[in-house]
């Protein structure tokens, strides 16, 4: 993939038996260049990918490990999904939709390869991010479960940290 086009490695490695996830950035032309020769090499044994441009800074930051600590009174929405790149197009589009922070993203490893993500913030802000993360992989159907929890009680962390 980075022969073929001059793309930069951000995540590389093997996420669970029988699944590595590679991800690359840079522009869109040499992403898509890129992820057309990482498809055409894996064949049939590609289970998923993704082209995403112009992704929320703040999924960007989820993917790469920034956690964030929830506020006093913030509403909590967990979304699981059956990959990882369909994690990533539901965070982007959670947090595009409305202004909420991601506490936590969680890609792969550990998890059978697939992808769960906390948000934080106003209860209707926390529902209509959900909402569009839902949305926005109905056509895959990888939507695992999604969760809102109204203003939680301050002792209660959901398994995060």
């Amino acid at each position: 993939m980075v022969k073929r086009s001059p793309v930069q490695v951000a995540l590389s490695g093997p996420i669970s038996p029988g699944r590595y996830l590679v991800l690359v950035t840079g522009s869109e032309a040499e992403v898509e260049e890129s992820l057309s020769a990482g498809l055409e090499d894996g064949g049939d044994e590609v289970l998923d990918s993704l082209l995403l441009p112009g992704v929320h800074l703040a999924a960007v930051h989820a993917i790469h490990g920034l956690r964030q600590e929830r506020g006093p009174g913030d509403s909590l929405g967990v979304v699981e999904t059956e990959t990882v790149s369909a994690a990533i197009v539901a965070c982007d589009a959670a947090c595009k939709e409305a202004p909420v922070r991601v506490l936590e993203m969680r890609l792969g490893k550990g998890i059978g390869g697939k992808g769960v993500f906390v948000l934080a913030g106003e209860l209707w802000d926390v529902q209509a991010a959900t909402a569009a993360a839902a949305r926005s992989i109905e056509a895959r159907r990888s939507l695992v479960g999604l969760e809102v929890i109204p203003r939680p009680d301050p002792e209660f962390n959901g398994g995060l940290g």
